[in-house]
Parts: C-alpha cells; sequence; structure tokens
C-alpha cells in the first residue's frame, strides 16, 4: 500500500492510522516552488548528508560518510530498488546511533539525471521493501517532509524477554524522492520513532537546499 505526498506536502507526526489520516495533498495547488537541480553529484549528495549539529537531539554519527558513482552507483541502487536504475549518477551512504538505547539509522540517497528516473526506481524502492517487510504489524509512520513523494512505515514496539530485558525496539523506514533524488531512512531498535521522524525533516529539506544549488550549512 503505497502513500504518495505530492510536492511540499505535509504529514504530522505520530505512528499508525490509515491513508486518509497519514496523507493530504499540498493545500495550495497554485503555490510556485522553486526548481532544483537533478543528477547531483557524489560531492553534492555528500554535502546534503544530515551531519554535525543539525542531527536531531537522540542521533548522533557512527560511520565515515561514503559515496559512490559510475558502475558501483549503480549496482547499489540496483539491490536497494530492485529496478535498472537508469540514469543513476551517484549514491551516498551514512549511519547514525541513537540514544538513549542502542538503535540504528541508515541513511542512503541516489541521484538520478531525470525526475522520472528517480520516481521509477523510488516506486521500486517501495515496492521491494514494503514487501519484504510485509505484516499484519506494519503501520503507517506519519513524518513531516517537503518531497514530491514520501512512503513511511513503522513497526508497533515490541518487548524483548528472550534477553531477560523489558526493552521496547522500535523500527521503520522512511522513503523520499525530492526532485531526481531518491533518499532512504532505516532505524531499528530506535527508542522512539520521534528520531527517524526528525531527521527525515532535516534530510529532506538539505537535499532540496543542495539541490537549489545552495549551501546547506550556511
Amino acid at each position: 500500500m503505497t502513500v504518495l505526498v505530492t510536492a511540499c506536502a505535509m504529514l504530522l507526526a505520530g505512528c499508525g492510522g490509515s491513508d486518509a489520516e497519514s496523507s493530504r495533498p499540498n493545500g495550495d495547488s497554485t503555490e510556485e516552488h522553486e526548481e532544483v537541480q537533478v543528477g547531483l553529484s557524489a560531492a553534492q549528495i555528500r554535502e546534503a548528508m544530515p551531519d554535525g549539529d543539525m542531527l536531531p537531539d537522540g542521533v548522533g554519527g557512527i560511520s565515515r560518510p561514503d559515496t559512490f558513482e559510475g558502475q558501483e552507483a549503480g549496482e547499489k541502487c540496483r539491490a536497494e530498488t530492485g529496478t535498472a536504475c537508469s540514469g543513476v549518477v551517484a549514491s551516498g551512504l551514512h549511519a547514525y546511533t541513537t540514544y538513549p538505547g542502542e538503535g540504528d539509522i541508515f541513511w542512503t540517497a541516489f541521484t538520478f539525471d531525470t525526475a522520472e528516473n528517480a520516481r521509477v526506481a523510488w516506486k521500486g524502492m517501495v515496492t521491494s521493501k514494503r514487501k519484504g517487510d510485509e505484516s499484519d504489524d506494519l503501520k503507517e509512520l506519519k513524518v513531516s517532509v517537503h518531497a514530491d513523494e514520501v512512503n513511511a512505515y513503522c513497526f508497533p514496539p515490541a518487548y524483548d524477554y528472550s534477553s531477560g530485558k523489558d526493552m521496547k525496539f522500535h523500527d521503520a523506514k522512511v522513503t523520499m524522492r525530492i526532485g531526481g533524488t531518491v533518499v532512504l531512512l532505516v532505524g531499528y531498535d530506535m527508542p522512539d520513532f520521534k528520531v527517524i521522524q526528525e531527521l527525515a525533516t532535516g534530510a529532506a529539506d538539505r537535499v532540496t537546499t543542495v539541490a537549489q544549488g545552495k549551501n546547506p550549512d550556511a
């Protein structure tokens, strides 16, 4: 079940609810939006990665960011989306830790030469991820992002009694398309959903800023 959100649509924070509750179109269809670049380079996608002071409370970096171009970017894209990834230009990967707790969030992005090629890959990624995670426990995750398309879902907290500890685990995935860039956020064992919801907001804004030829840290 795919939740499509039009340009600059806003979704309220929370986990659960029907599609009708978690999605609504942009109320001002006449609003003009600044055009963004497509085909962002590896250097640009590195600049767009959330990092440092812009990370929300409860999120910290744990890895050295990586970027890829050419054949390597294509291979990674095909593995994540299940599509041919026509027009892929570059990709990036970053990982974060969440606290309190011992959770992780992974940020992955792919840039394309056209918005339409990005949309094909985004749709393939959404289909692939949701099929792999299909479960009666899957719920729509409400996030607040400025993006052309977004799909977000989560699994309500479960308790791990096998470890002898009464711990809550929050898992979620957020897939966004901003122009010609596709971003995937995957969170495991997070203390709550707020950390990935807030990271998604910042991640979309940074891609938009870079794609507009601006400095996201200015």
